[in-house]
């Protein structure tokens, strides 16, 4: 992997990525996004060696601290924050990215922590990481008879996040951790009310996207595109992103014509926006609690020409018929590689969500579904 192209490192914008994510938590995909939109000139194979290293480096920051503490005499805990991140992705192309020769992740670390006003430091990163080369594939995980802190550092997952799951999921928890390792596929629903799934797959295929089909018709899998905003097809709205337990709980609803739905946890807008794709009749509203996710949902609204749907900032109430959107940390976690790093204020917060969920699903009306995405 090429280092640099007209003059731009990767490595240095990935390690821009974790320093601003290590200030603002929780937002790591949009940190990415917001940084690959800078680099768009870029080949795509750059744009993918940023976008995995990153989303690589946060998603494994546990099990990457483990291996580093084994070979450092200084604790990643107490490196500064600069090293820390350099330490951390260094750890992930050792680990998981065979194609990267060690020499250069070591000398391209040194090169960075030299940039960054660490000189003093370039030999301790130097060391650690050959040392690390040399024993990473040697260094051993917690045994499974201490099974939280197995689970913690094989799957680089915070305790109470193990704890939660453990709960939840039982003798299931090592199965739901394996899950969250397989590649997240992308799923689309086709939008019908401008373009029949046969045209949108033709399309895409022609745009040079691979498209699988799935068990809902209008729906698919679509992989090999670059930069999804630059795809023709995303423009002129003929598809939404929508993950297919998603579009699933859309299709339990099933609303008739003059049905009035609501989603009361509608950002980015897929279940409403596909209960609103039903049918012209159906009149649909789309809530959330701020003005930047309701900004999210009128934006897929105005792309994908719908004429049916009102958004709004609301805090959850119903009326007729309710289509709610949870959003659960199981989900969410999947989907964002930071979202468990939160800080364990999160379990409290996990508290109240369910106490908001409860008190969203205390409605008299027609009918109410509770979508749990996973």
């Amino acid at each position: 992997m090429n280092n640099t192209m007209d003059n731009v490192n990767l490595r240095a914008v990935v390690l821009d990525i974790l320093l601003e994510n290590d200030k603002n938590p929780g937002h790591s995909n949009l940190i990415t996004g917001q940084a690959l939109s800078k680099f768009q000139y870029l080949p795509k194979s750059q744009r993918a060696f940023i976008s995995r290293l990153a989303e690589g480096t946060i998603e494994r920051s546990i099990e990457e601290d483990w291996l580093i503490d084994h070979v450092s005499s200084v604790s990643t805990k107490k490196m500064k924050p600069v090293i820390r991140n350099i330490m951390r992705m260094s750890a992930y192309q050792l680990k998981y990215m065979d194609s990267v020769p060690v020499s250069a992740v070591c000398n391209e670390a040194v090169k960075l922590a030299r940039k960054r006003g660490f000189s003093s430091l370039t030999g301790f990163v130097n060391g650690v990481l050959r040392s690390l080369a040399r024993d990473i594939n040697n260094i051993q995980y917690p045994d499974k008879s201490d099974f939280i802190r197995y689970c913690m550092i094989r799957y680089s997952m915070p305790e109470y996040v193990v704890r939660i799951l453990m709960d939840e999921c039982g003798s299931c928890t090592e199965d739901v951790l394996k899950g969250f390792e397989k590649e997240h596929r992308l799923y689309i629903r086709c939008n019908t009310g401008l373009i029949t799934p046969g045209g949108l797959k033709k399309k895409l295929t022609d745009e040079g996207v691979t498209v699988e089909d799935t068990c809902v018709p209008y729906a698919f899998a679509i992989s090999g595109y670059d930069y999804l905003a630059d795809l023709t097809s995303f423009e002129e709205g003929l598809f939404q992103v929508q993950d297919l337990s998603s579009i699933l709980a859309g299709l339990a609803v099933n609303p008739n014509p003059g049905d009035y739905v609501v989603d009361v946890c509608a950002a980015p807008g897929g279940k409403c926006l596909h209960a609103a794709q039903r049918g012209s009749d159906i009149t649909v509203e789309a809530r959330d609690v701020s003005e930047a996710k309701v900004g999210l949902i009128r934006d897929n609204i105005e792309r994908l020409h719908m004429d049916n749907v009102t958004a709004k900032v609301w805090d959850a109430t119903v009326k007729d018929e309710s289509l709610i959107g949870k959003p659960i940390y199981l989900y969410v976690m999947y989907r964002v590689p930071d979202w468990e790093f939160l800080d364990v204020k999160l379990i409290s917060d996990i508290m109240h969500l369910r106490k908001r969920q409860r008190h969203w699903l205390n409605c008299k009306e027609k009918f109410c579904l509770y979508a749990r995405n996973m």
